[in-house]
C-alpha cells in the first residue's frame, strides 16, 4: 500500500502556551523521526479554545478536535494533539483540578498569571496541615491517516500522574504554572528546582506522551506505517 512520499506525519499541538510547547515539542520528536511537531504559532494560526468542559479529558478531546477539523484538510497525514493539565490538592477537596489555569479569581476579561494563581492556591491551603496533591495531565489525538485506498480517523486519550506535596512558599526558578510549589515526593524537589531534562524524565506530562505515544505507534504498525524516516514509499 503507498502512503506518504517521505513517511512524515505532522503533529500539531493544540495548545497556544508557549511553555507547554518547549516541553510537548521534544518528548515527541525524540519518539520517532516519522514526526514533524509544529506549534500553532509556527503555521500562522492564531486561536484561543475555551475549556467548557468539566474534566481534563473533556477539554485535552475538545481542544484536539477543534484544531484537527481546523486543519485536517490542509495536512492530509497529520494528527491534533492537546493536552490538559490539573494540580488536584486533597485538602481543597482536589481543587483546582480542570480550573488550574484560571484558579484566582479575577475581573471580568483578565486572566490570572502563574502567580496569580500560586498565590491563590497558597492562601487558601492556610492552615491545612495535608499539603499532599498530585498533578494529572491527560493527552487526547486525534488523527487522520489519508491513503489512496483507504483512510483511517482516530481519537485516543492517555493520562500520566505524579504524587507530590505543596510547599509553604515558591522554591526555584524553572519551568512554570504551579511548578515552584509542587514537591515531587519521589525527587524531593520542586519541579522549578529541576532542569528541564530532570523534569520531562519523570513529569506528568511526560508520562502521558510516552504512554500517547505507544498507543500511536500500535496504530502506525497495524496500518503497516514505518516508525523510521525513509524518503521511498511505503
Amino acid at each position: 500500500m503507498t502512503k506518504t512520499a517521505n513517511n512524515q506525519i505532522t503533529i500539531i499541538l493544540a495548545t497556544s502556551n508557549r511553555d507547554k510547547v518547549r516541553e510537548l515539542r521534544p518528548l515527541i520528536e525524540n519518539s520517532s523521526p516519522l514526526f514533524s511537531v509544529f506549534a500553532l504559532h509556527e503555521i500562522g494560526v492564531e486561536i484561543e479554545i475555551e475549556e467548557s468542559e468539566t474534566t481534563l479529558q473533556g477539554n485535552a478531546l475538545l481542544k484536539a478536535r477543534v484544531i484537527f477539523d481546523l486543519l485536517s484538510e490542509r495536512f492530509p497525514f497529520m494528527i491534533a494533539l492537546a493536552d490538559d493539565t490539573g494540580l488536584e490538592v486533597d485538602c481543597l477537596n482536589g481543587d483546582p483540578g480542570v480550573y488550574s489555569a484560571r484558579y484566582a479569581p479575577m475581573p471580568e476579561g483578565k486572566s490570572p498569571t502563574y502567580n496569580d494563581n500560586i498565590n491563590h492556591l497558597l492562601h487558601s491551603m492556610n492552615g491545612f496541615e495535608n499539603r499532599s496533591a498530585r498533578f494529572r495531565s491527560v493527552i487526547a489525538m486525534k488523527g487522520l491517516l489519508s491513503f489512496p485506498q483507504d483512510s483511517f480517523l482516530f481519537e485516543k486519550t492517555a493520562d500520566g500522574v505524579v504524587a507530590g506535596t505543596i510547599t509553604f512558599e515558591p522554591k526555584g526558578v524553572g519551568g512554570f504554572g504551579y511548578d515552584s510549589v509542587f514537591l515531587v515526593d519521589s525527587i524531593g524537589k520542586t519541579y522549578s528546582e529541576m532542569s528541564a531534562t530532570e523534569k520531562n524524565s519523570i513529569s506528568h506530562r511526560s508520562l502521558a506522551v510516552q504512554k500517547a505515544i505507544v498507543t500511536l505507534k500500535d496504530i502506525l504498525t497495524v496500518h503497516s506505517i514505518p516508525l523510521t524516516y525513509t524518503n521511498t514509499p511505503l
